[in-house]
């Protein structure tokens, strides 16, 4: 199980990363998944991020799932916050 806030994500705001930009990423990444992948399972999923409010728990099949998600459709430093969030990196 991972922890994740869609809700108050944080993305570096340049490659050095000296500086980050915080805000609510639960729409575009419910969207990310709804409009690209299929299955109930991607469905249930962008859902419950959409739907979410704070941290919330994902399994590690949501977590591959979003992985996958980001390394095909996500921007660099999108992939760079949602990795940092997994890891408990975020300063």
């Amino acid at each position: 199980m991972a922890k994740i806030n869609f809700q108050q994500f944080r993305i570096p705001a340049g490659i050095d990363r000296s500086r980050y930009q915080t805000g609510d990423a639960r729409e575009s990444v419910a969207n990310m998944l709804y409009l690209n992948f299929n299955g109930i399972r991607a469905h249930a999923l962008a859902l419950k991020i959409y739907r979410s409010e704070g941290e919330t728990e994902y399994s590690e099949e949501e977590v591959r799932t979003l992985t996958e998600a980001s390394n095909t459709y996500g921007t660099p430093a999108f992939i760079d916050g949602l990795r940092e969030q997994l890891e408990g990196g975020a300063e």
